[in-house]
């Protein structure tokens, strides 16, 4: 029986559950989930949802496919940095898509 290493499954652990938080904000729109946002926000419910929820998701299955390359080779040290740094530029972007939205005049 394979044994995987601890990094790996926090790999897997982390992207699962990131992709299930993700797909329920985008899919099912569990909002309340996102912290300081609620119903006050000036921004609308629907454009919260599609906004952090397929953030959300594409870091967990990013985070989740690491950890499968993780399970077949073991990678440098620094690709999780690398990992990180685009984790933390998705959540830049999201926070200015929401801080600077504005509602389209049609």
């Amino acid at each position: 029986m394979a044994v995987l290493a601890s990094k790996t499954v926090e790999w897997l652990v982390a992207g699962g559950h990131l992709t299930v938080l993700g797909a329920l904000i985008r899919f099912r729109g569990w909002t309340f989930l996102l912290a300081g946002y609620d119903e006050t926000s000036r921004v609308p419910d629907d454009v919260a949802q599609q906004v952090a929820g397929n953030t959300v998701l594409r870091v967990g299955i990013a985070v989740f496919a690491f950890g499968l390359f993780t399970t077949v080779t073991n990678p440098p040290a620094f690709l999780g940095s690398i990992l990180g740094s685009v984790i933390l530029v998705a959540v830049l972007r999201l926070l200015y898509r929401l801080n600077t939205w504005a509602p389209h005049s049609t």
